[in-house]
């Protein structure tokens, strides 16, 4: 009887350990899926180049990161190796990758051996997918335009720095092409400004009319950052209607 309540005391103290160490894992999960949807990700594009010469498309960075903390992900064109720097060699294969390829190998095996002894099964009449009335169009159209709503009021684009010079083969001209950006670029701003969160630390067009002089390089940058917590909850709730006003069936 001793015995046998030791064995029962004992694994119930190591059930009780399992759960709370299960409870400890779903709880690190939770808190990371909220950092994740709570902390802000940024990411900072660069553009530099000779304005209006499609011949020298310049140079874009782009970094990325969160908290605004940021890594450089992406150039284009990519820096040239410096010269004579040797050709790093082919990497061969380890051998914990050489033993995944061979479990993948007869995994792949094994499931061919299994579809081809599985009896085929009796075919099935088409599900008959629900119509598409005027009612499940105006409700798609609304979850679309909240989605988007919800989308574009989550970014915010700040640290925007433009420095542009415009140029022309002659001073008329290029005094004409500034005053014609400067028509087309504050009205476009300010329509983008009721839609997304625009922060401007310099902003300048400087008509360039001396021809012969080289003109200075054309600087384009910004953050664009945003929380996925408000696109999330969006989500959710289209899709709480979508389910309520039956609009899935039509492609399910």
């Amino acid at each position: 009887m001793n015995l046998l309540t030791a064995v029962l005391s004992g694994a119930v103290w190591v059930l009780a350990r399992l759960g709370l160490a299960l409870l400890a894992v779903l709880g690190a999960a939770l808190l990371l899926a909220l950092a994740a949807l709570l902390i802000p990700f940024c990411a900072d594009v660069a553009w530099e180049g000779e304005a209006g010469d499609p011949d020298a498309p310049g140079r874009l960075r782009v970094r990325a990161g969160a908290c605004g903390i940021t890594l450089p992900v992406w150039e284009y064109p990519k820096p040239a190796p410096p010269p004579g720097a040797p050709s790093a060699p082919p990497k061969q294969p380890g051998p914990l990758r050489r033993l995944l390829a061979r479990l993948k190998a007869r995994r792949a095996a094994r499931r061919q051996k299994r579809a081809a002894a599985r009896k085929p099964r009796p075919a099935r009449p088409p599900r008959q997918k629900a119509r598409l009335t005027l009612h499940v169009l105006r409700t798609l159209l609304q979850g679309a335009g909240r989605l988007t709503r919800a989308a574009f009021g989550a970014l915010r684009i700040t640290r925007i720095r433009l420095f542009w010079p415009v140029t022309g083969p002659e001073p008329d001209e290029a005094a004409r092409a500034y005053g014609k950006a400067n028509a087309w670029l504050y009205p476009t701003l300010g329509a983008l400004s009721h839609f997304l969160y625009l922060d401007f630390e310099e902003l300048r067009l400087t008509p360039w009319l001396d021809p012969d002089a080289p003109a200075p390089a054309a600087r384009v940058s910004f953050r664009v950052s945003a929380r996925a917590l408000f696109v999330l909850i969006a989500a959710v709730q289209v899709l709480i209607r979508f389910y309520r006003e039956k609009v899935l069936d039509v492609f399910l």
